[in-house]
């Protein structure tokens, strides 16, 4: 210990004496430690962080799913039947989410509320910090009107009152009674800001509607997912022999609770991992490189030493040790960027990424970057100690202090420029296939125009509201208002919205054909619209005529489908005329209308068949979904109407709350906040890597020329004029180059294909993105080169032959 005490001293004062080495040294281990500090604080919160629940593995989510859909939420008597049937659970509770009015003096404001069954709370294993649960006899229709609010309700809305047990909140303009205030922190995937028993959603117990309800269970000791997941299968298969009008197409299936939150994002974040660590690679490479030309110029010190009686072990270890007082150096300033690189990535994820607001940086994260940081020590260091205390040091005691790299020395050096390059070139191939992936998906036309559109989406209480004509009624209302807004060009009411990606799949027949079987019906996505609301879009009519005020329920049943819809029934034919039926609806509805298609699930979706129908013909128990939106096409910037909007909605009902409003721009870029996660991060840390690659080469070549200043001066002594000296060094430096580009590509090629499912439009070998990466990195190093090969030139050949 003592020793290894002395060792440190001795670094220590080593570093000291070279600050400037020892500045660019911590500064470039710092930018790579920071770099995988930040990212590993995300992956750590995100994918290595338990669920904050007891037993956190047994617990699963289930669903139902479609032939056309992975995923679709339960119908509410699927949900009771699974949870009689289900036997390898010991909990299973249903939740759906949806907004509701809070009532206050200064009228309604929209909180995220959740309908749960009275297991809820077991199931997961919380309790509420305050009050109690909900239990099963509350849980039915006529209950008493009770509540659970969150720990921000509790804190902002109620002023943190410990005595809020029992005191009344209006929701939708009732009253209900506080009986319950969740722990800190307690969530799923999503904020939720109140909890309310399942036994007040208005719902109907059929299995006709799949709203947005999932299950949530608790497998019992000893049972497997697999298990779980096939008793699913087996109870849909019984449900649809059961009831084959409406399930014989559905199955079912059970994912781990975690799997379902995180995996969609879990490929993104490994690969910023895989990047970050590559960054860091390249930093180490560069330190090793300054670490070789520090060793040549210690080769004197190392030669005394171990002519004194040190063994090359000895030596070895005090190098390394220096290595290392250095890269701990590199790991606390690198700790102290990651703060910032943290910022970086909450504001480059958004609310879109799971778990993102958990990022911090914990013990498992200061024991990570206190590894990477001995870890590049070691990596960077042990070659630089070998090469520099190799046998046969006898020459720098002989020739009067000039130094002398050696041949080993050069090698290794270039090595270690070919190994960053090639690196480098991975990164970059990786970023500008994400970068090109997203500006392709960015630049995907949505089927509508999104610019000056400002969207709205309005809660309304329930009480009030309880069919759709209320509805349909209320929307004429607010779109009477807002059109006559100054700056308001056009306004129509839709449900739902595209950009919003809510699916209303359903399926349908068309007349004249042969009615499929029961499990084969096709599906199209359907939407109630108002007259007006194609223009208002800019979604081309292709053929027929838009809606009028004058399509009402009594008036006979129309609809209006895109071309996707058309292509697959009619491709040869116009299809105004013709008749479809609407499952579950039984009224065949003429098409009056033909209209362009629309990414209606998202921009990287593929577009699905759409059906709108008019708003007052909704169909189907779309009178429970407790909101509607507005479409506003504005002259003037849409953010600029937000509180004339605000004014006009609360002037047709003030207990009416706008829960979001936001032009339609910003949400499309939402609906891409992952894609745009990873490219831009990816980006940025493959920036990062060419600007440490270039400096690594400017480094090599810089001191390649210093060592060969005596052979240039020579050569210019000789007659060589100032473009054989360019070529000369320039040539050297891009054989190196060359060599590492080659190397990068071949690496590439069979590494890119890991990240093809993160892809859009592009292929993981893009012959597009490979050449030009590959062209870009050989100019930055052309013109690395070109610097030290032009001050090369500037050798005075007198001063040069006496040099040393």
């Amino acid at each position: 210990m003592e020793t290894l005490i002395r060792d440190i001293r001795y670094g220590i004062r080593s570093l000291l004496k070279r600050p400037g080495f020892t500045v660019v040294a911590v500064l470039t281990l710092a930018l790579g430690i920071g770099a995988n500090t930040a990212i590993f604080s995300v992956v750590n919160a995100v994918l290595l962080r338990p669920l904050p629940f007891p037993e956190p593995e047994r617990l699963v989510v289930l669903t139902e799913r479609s032939p056309q859909l992975r995923r679709v939420g339960f119908s509410m008597a699927d949900l009771f039947d699974f949870k009689e049937q289900a036997s390898s659970v010991e909990g299973f509770a249903g939740f759906y989410s949806e907004p509701i009015n809070w009532g206050s003096s200064q009228g309604a404001e929209p909180l995220t509320a959740s309908y749960i069954t009275a297991d809820f709370f077991t199931t997961l294993g919380a309790q509420p910090a305050m009050g109690r649960a909900f239990v099963p006899a509350e849980d039915h229709r006529g209950a008493e009107q009770i509540v659970i609010i969150s720990q921000k309700v509790w804190r902002e809305r109620l002023r943190g009152d410990p005595n809020v047990i029992g005191q009344t909140a209006a929701l939708d303009g009732r009253p209900f009674t506080v009986v319950g205030v969740a722990p800190a922190g307690f969530r799923l995937d999503k904020e939720v800001e109140l909890w309310l028993p399942m036994g007040l959603f208005p719902y109907q117990r059929d299995r006709v509607n799949h709203w947005s309800m999932y299950a949530i269970a608790r497998l019992k000791p000893g049972v497997t997912l697999q298990t779980a997941r096939a008793e699913m299968e087996t109870i849909a298969r019984r449900l649809g022999e059961q009831y084959p009008e409406t399930n014989a197409e559905l199955s079912a299936g059970a994912i781990s609770l975690h799997e379902d939150m995180v995996g969609e994002i879990r490929p993104s974040l490994l690969l910023l991992l895989a990047a970050v660590g590559f960054v860091l690679l390249i930093a180490c490479v560069n330190i090793a490189n300054l670490l070789l030309v520090r060793g040549a110029a210690r080769q004197k010190e190392m030669a005394i030493r171990m002519a004194l009686g040190a063994d090359r072990v000895r030596t070895i270890r005090q190098l390394l040790t220096e290595s290392l007082v250095l890269a701990l150096l590199g790991g606390g300033v690198g700790i102290l960027l990651a703060f910032q690189g943290i910022d970086l990535a909450l504001a480059f994820g958004g609310a879109e990424i799971p778990r993102l607001h958990e990022v911090t940086i914990d013990f498992r994260v200061l024991a990570f970057s206190l590894a990477a940081s001995l870890a590049a020590g070691l990596l960077f260091g042990l070659a630089p100690a070998v090469q520099t205390t190799k046998p046969g040091l006898t020459n720098p005691l002989k020739e009067s202090g000039r130094s002398n790299s050696g041949s080993g020395h050069q090698r290794l050096r270039g090595a270690l420029v070919i190994s960053e390059i090639a690196v480098a070139l991975v990164l970059l191939i990786g970023a500008g296939l994400l970068l090109r992936s997203f500006a392709l998906l960015r630049g995907v036309s949505p089927g509508y125009q999104s610019d000056h559109v400002l969207t709205v989406q309005i809660a309304l209480p329930r009480t009030k509201y309880r069919d759709d004509l209320d509805k349909a009624r209320f929307t004429e209302q607010a779109l009477e208002r807002v059109r006559h807004l100054p700056g308001v060009a056009q306004a129509a009411g839709s449900f739902p919205l595209p950009v919003y990606g809510r699916a209303w799949g359903m399926s349908y027949s068309v007349e004249d054909e042969p009615p499929p079987a029961p499990d084969q019906f096709p599906d199209a996505q359907v939407a109630s619209v108002s007259p007006g609301f194609f223009s208002t879009l800019q979604i081309p009519l292709r053929q027929g005529r838009d809606f009028t005020p004058s399509d009402t329920q009594p008036a006979p049943a129309v609809v209006i489908i895109d071309e996707t819809l058309a292509r697959r029934h009619w491709p040869n034919e116009s299809p105004i005329g013709k008749r479809l039926t609407i499952r579950r609806d039984d009224r065949p509805r003429a098409i009056v209308g033909l209209v362009g298609s629309v990414r209606n699930v998202g921009l990287g979706e593929s577009v699905r068949p759409q059906i709108y129908i008019p708003h007052e013909q909704r169909i189907l128990g779309t009178s429970l979904v407790p909101f509607v939106f507005l479409a506003l096409r504005t002259a003037v910037g849409p953010m600029s109407l937000t509180a004339a909007v605000r004014s006009k909605v609360a002037e047709v009902d003030p207990d009416a709350a706008i829960s979001e409003i936001a032009p339609m721009d910003a949400l499309l870029d939402n609906s891409v906040a992952e894609r745009r996660f990873s490219a831009l991060l990816l980006g940025a840390f493959s920036t990062l890597a060419l600007i440490l690659a270039a400096i690594g080469i400017y480094g090599v070549m810089s001191y390649v020329v210093t060592q060969r200043t005596r052979e240039i001066g020579v050569r210019m002594a000789l007659g060589a004029r100032s473009n054989d000296v360019l070529r000369l060094v320039i040539g050297q430096g891009m054989v190196l180059t060359l060599i590492g580009v080659a190397i990068g590509l071949i690496a590439a090629f069979g590494l890119t294909r890991l990240m093809k499912n993160l892809l859009f439009g592009v292929g993981a070998a893009d012959p597009l993105t490979f050449a030009s990466v590959a062209l870009l990195l050989v100019l930055m190093a052309l013109l690395a080169c070109w610097i030290p090969a032009r001050r090369a030139t500037k050798v005075d050949p007198i001063v040069a032959l006496r040099y040393e």
